[in-house]
């Protein structure tokens, strides 16, 4: 009785170690120093929800079928999607060990014995069964704490999950626009070396007529050369990011060799873009998410590690039924119960505790570092993309523009070396100076629209937890 109101008092008291997490606060500034960016990029567009499926507002089939594959090929996936079924598991393991156990054993002998003398025998049987318990009793809330950094763990490694998800998306999307834009220069780069050829055979005619020294064949050879040594580099690219896509698609290289072969345009990003503020792209991105998450996790086994400073108390019960017998009838039955507390206290341990508590503070220190530090990094990459893009469309139109002046240019200078007014010095300058705006422009267009898929990488806009 005394040790039943014993346990009784100390649940009436019991308490919970370590301390509670509370949140720490953000302080995001109300905007991003280039906010008015987003602006720019939604004019002439209604403004939308964050589109969890963002790569579709590109347009293109193939680009979709791309991403499509990877969300569902992708092994950085699958091995995320694992994390988080290994941390469900750790959480039902955590919350275990505060429950009931009960084992349950039996046995049962038989012994016979011979007199000699009169060669009688006697029999000696024997069955016995039971059963045994053990409810644990979570006064200082070890297990609770336990359980608490067991599923800020799972809610960690599902945010993990969310941010590969986004970053396989990312990076497929941002690998299939180089290949568009890099099947474009490669275009522009053989049409610049036709027309190169084209006027080195011009020069070639009017050297055969007289009309022309052999310095100008030469300066002309040397032009159309250099333009095709060019094209090497960017057939290679071209090779890797297809050979790139099949990896991130969990493909071996060479399945996308024939799809990918063929040129097309580098799609245009036609919806709307959501004018987020750093508070909004902070609460959801799933890195910063993930962080918050382990910092829970820290905190939580600071409890843990205090917890071993207090006594473990268990109620343990237990039941026999038992039958015995010598040479048959009558036979005795048995019943056996037990019920009894156990407390266990830790007196020495030569400061092991003392060294896992701080151990267990140094950590949360460092989690709330991190988070802090997420926090600003996740902004600075908004911003940097943000200028990126404007920095991009500033660039685009001074080099259309310059397209569009060398082009006339280019026009002028070959007819007036036809009629013998100008040198094809004049020429060959100005086919160089058309051939090197196109380049420019076509690679800033590239760089625009990669830009526009890692805005929404920074953003943290992500396809959710795929399926466990």
């Amino acid at each position: 009785m005394r040790k039943a109101l014993l346990i009784t008092a100390l649940l009436m008291s019991a308490c919970t170690v370590g301390p509670d997490y509370e949140a720490p606060a953000m302080n995001a500034p109300p905007h991003f120093v280039a906010q008015d960016v987003m602006q720019t990029l939604n004019q002439g567009k209604s403004e939308q929800d964050l589109p969890a499926d963002w790569w579709m507002g590109f347009d293109d089939p193939v680009l979709n079928e791309l991403v499509e594959n990877g969300l569902e090929k992708n092994f950085d996936i699958a091995a995320a999607t694992a994390r988080v079924k290994e941390a469900q598991a750790q959480v039902k393991l955590a919350g275990a060990g505060d429950e009931l156990s009960v084992d349950a054993d039996g046995g049962g002998d038989i012994e016979e014995s011979y007199d000699f003398e009169d060669s009688d025998s006697t029999t000696a049987t024997g069955i016995a069964a039971g059963l045994s318990a053990v409810l644990p009793f979570d006064i200082f809330g070890r297990s609770r704490r336990e359980v608490e950094a067991a599923r800020a763990n799972l809610d960690a490694a599902r945010e993990d999950l969310k941010f590969t998800v986004l970053g396989v998306s990312a990076a497929i999307t941002s690998e299939y626009l180089q290949l568009r834009g890099n099947q474009r220069q490669l275009e522009l780069l053989r049409e610049s070396v036709a027309l190169q050829e084209k006027t080195l055979s011009i020069v070639k005619s009017r050297y055969d007529a007289g009309l022309a020294p052999e310095l100008d064949v030469r300066r002309a050879e040397t032009s159309v050369e250099t333009l095709r040594a060019d094209i090497p580099p960017l057939e290679e690219s071209l090779l890797n990011a297809r050979n790139r896509l099949a990896t991130l698609s969990g493909q071996y290289p060479g399945i996308y060799e024939e799809r990918l072969k063929e040129q097309a345009e580098l799609p245009d990003y036609k919806s709307a873009i959501p004018q987020l503020i750093p508070l909004e792209v902070l609460s959801m991105r799933p890195d910063v998410r993930q962080a918050e998450a382990e910092l829970k996790e820290a905190i939580a086994n600071i409890g843990v590690a205090e917890a071993e400073y207090y006594p473990l108390f268990q109620l343990e019960g237990a039941v026999q039924i038992g039958a015995t017998g010598i040479s048959g009838p009558p036979i005795t039955e048995v019943l056996i119960a037990s019920l009894g507390s156990v407390i266990e206290q830790t007196l020495l341990d030569g400061g092991t505790r003392d060294a896992n508590t701080e151990i267990a503070q140094a950590r949360a220190q460092e989690a709330l570092a991190n988070y802090e530090q997420i926090l600003r990094t996740s902004s600075e990459e908004v911003e940097r993309v943000l200028a990126a893009i404007q920095s991009s469309l500033q660039r685009q139109d001074s080099l259309q523009k310059a397209v569009n002046a060398s082009q006339r240019s280019f026009s002028q200078a070959e007819t007036l070396y036809q009629q013998g007014l100008i040198s094809f010095l004049d020429v060959v300058d100005a086919q160089r100076v058309l051939a090197s705006a196109e380049q420019a422009l076509a690679r800033e267009k590239t760089s625009y629209a990669a830009q526009i898929a890692a805005l929404f990488e920074v953003l943290g806009v992500s396809v959710g937890e795929r399926s466990t």
